[in-house]
């Protein structure tokens, strides 16, 4: 018998831009996932709950304080969702939800919560 059949490698997308600050997780709860959210999304802390960076928001939706861990998909309710809140990450991977935004713009307020840019190039 065969306990093993088949073995995927893995595949590194480049998010990680190095190992200088430990990358730490946290499970929270992401606020009415109204749409399918992506590895590398970045996300603010609005009233106990997170959500998807809005630059132009005035709640507090406009500063970045984590980054989404795993691809998430439509609920239409809030989901428990894992999050970085520490590492160093490259900036060409993370996104954003507005085309004029990116994640340059977050530095300082991200680097405030020990998350830190990199770049690939």
């Amino acid at each position: 018998m065969e306990m093993i059949s088949n073995m995927n490698g893995t595949h590194y997308d480049e998010l990680i831009g190095g190992t200088a600050v430990p990358v730490l997780t946290k499970n929270v709860t992401l606020k009415g996932v109204t749409a399918s959210y992506k590895r590398g999304t970045l996300l603010a802390l609005v009233n106990g709950k997170y959500e998807i960076v809005d630059s132009t928001a005035s709640t507090g939706a406009e500063k970045a304080s984590a980054v989404l861990a795993h691809d998430t998909d439509l609920t239409g309710a809030d989901v428990v969702v894992t999050v970085y809140i520490s590492g160093q990450f490259n900036r060409e991977k993370l996104i954003v939800a507005q085309t004029a935004d990116n994640a340059t713009a977050h530095e300082e307020e991200l680097r405030a919560v020990n998350i830190y840019l990199t770049s690939m190039k």
